[in-house]
């Protein structure tokens, strides 16, 4: 009848709508991770030394972190997360297509050159620092059945999975078919024609796809509270602090491996295809974990989300242990071929260590009032930063001193302190409690 046909109509409406939001954050990271893979062109070619590159990756983190911390209350407050998507591809994609520009700036104008990418790689990291909060909001606002919304975000999560696997496998083919400035401007191209269709096509919400004016009328009266008012609720809601500290930990078995994966595999003399492979299972693994811990999280957890974060933390601990034994075992004491074993292993880490990293994400939104929930996911993978940086200089400082098998111990007191902290959520549902009222701050 009727009912089903709209029930039917709704649910390709969703899917749509994920479908849209879900690759345009897979162009945002292509806007990433083409850079890395530029780095020794640029320095052979004179356009940028590796300590100048270097300066301005750092400036896109600082300002990504930065921009990150304080944007939610921006995104909570817009009245049409869509278009405001549609903007944030529009500025990583038009910086980059100018960086190519500036990429065959004559070698004389180096110090210009500089300045000048470090702002254009900036204004990429800001679209991107909002990008996903918007894109979050969108999502919450189509998907507002939380006996299901577990399984659908974590879906959505692996788009970072999809675009950190896509950019290292295409980027060097098409370098070398048509130069190394394609890995800048074709992705440029792609984003700014995604955003133009997507900007023509997504709508914020149900309520904007089926033009109920009441409906929309009475999102845009969901003020925000201010941010001091915001700031101060965050700061009072005991199960968010929890899942942000618990961030910190998750964020440094992730990032460890990312970072270094392929010094300690240089160290242990063995070739960086096998570092390559490695990452590339981790990535597959996250994809596969994401999606049934989510799935989890609905249907065995009836919706919360702290067991699956919980035990799959400590799961971390004995894996890391196993991959620092393996790492050290000499070839010819272990059971299989030790590049087998590894990706075996990074394989089940990513498993792991996803599902916690996206679900913080979705949770977060969803113990908070929805005026606040950009806000409240921005706060939460800003505070998860402290850990990235934790592995980046103070894990190399570590290895220095002890050596690259501290890595895994590192990441498995880690595993641990983070299955810690998210044991008070065990029992806790997605419901917000104590909500203020809305009043500028």
């Amino acid at each position: 009848g009727c009912p089903r046909v709209t029930k039917m109509a709704t649910r390709w409406a969703q899917r749509i709508a994920l479908g849209w939001i879900y690759f345009a954050y897979v162009c945002c990271y292509l806007l990433r991770k083409n850079y890395p893979l530029l780095l020794p062109t640029l320095d052979q070619n004179g356009v940028l030394s590796y300590a100048e590159a270097a300066t301005v990756a750092s400036v896109f983190e600082t300002v990504v972190g930065i921009v990150k911390f304080f944007c939610g209350v921006y995104v909570d407050g817009h009245p049409d997360p869509a278009r405001l998507l549609a903007s944030c591809l529009f500025a990583a994609g038009g910086s980059c297509l100018i960086m190519t520009i500036v990429f065959i700036y004559p070698p004389e104008l180096t110090v210009v050159r500089v300045g000048l990418v470090a702002i254009l790689w900036s204004i990429n990291g800001a679209g991107q620092a909002v990008a996903w909060p918007a894109l979050a909001r969108i999502f919450m606002a189509w998907f507002p059945d939380k006996n299901t919304r577990g399984t659908w975000y974590s879906i959505l999560a692996t788009n970072q999975n999809v675009g950190g696997t896509v950019a290292p496998r295409v980027f060097p083919p098409l370098m070398a078919a048509y130069g190394w400035l394609s890995a800048m401007y074709m992705p440029a191209f792609l984003t700014l024609g995604y955003g133009a269709a997507m900007k023509l096509s997504l709508s914020s919400s149900p309520a904007d796809s089926a033009g109920d004016k009441a409906a929309q009328a009475n999102m845009s009266q969901k003020e925000a509270p201010g941010l001091v008012a915001t700031f101060r609720y965050l700061l009072g809601n005991t199960p968010f602090m929890l899942l942000s500290f618990a961030y910190i930990p998750v964020m440094v078995i992730r990032i460890a491996l990312a970072n270094w994966t392929a010094a300690i595999f240089e160290a242990s003399s063995m070739p960086l295809v096998d570092a390559a492979l490695a990452l590339s299972a981790l990535e597959v693994g996250g994809f596969a974990g994401s999606m049934i811990g989510g799935r989890l999280s609905d249907t065995l957890f009836d919706g919360r989300r702290g067991p699956v974060m919980c035990l799959l933390s400590f799961v971390c601990a004995p894996l890391a242990l196993a991959y620092t034994a393996v790492m050290e075992a000499p070839e010819e004491s272990l059971p299989m071929a030790k590049i087998t074993l590894l990706q075996l292993l990074f394989f089940l880490v990513g498993a792991a260590s996803f599902p916690p990293h996206s679900l913080i994400g979705l949770f977060s939104r969803e113990i908070v009032p929805e005026n606040m929930r950009s806000t409240a996911g921005c706060v939460a993978k800003a505070t998860g930063q402290l850990g990235a940086a934790a592995a980046g200089l103070p894990l190399q400082q570590l290895a220095a001193i002890y050596g690259w098998g501290c890595v895994g111990y590192v990441m498995a007191v880690c595993g641990v302190a983070a299955g810690v902290i998210f044991s008070p959520l065990w029992s806790r549902k997605p419901e917000v409690l104590d909500a203020p009222q809305s009043k500028q701050a």
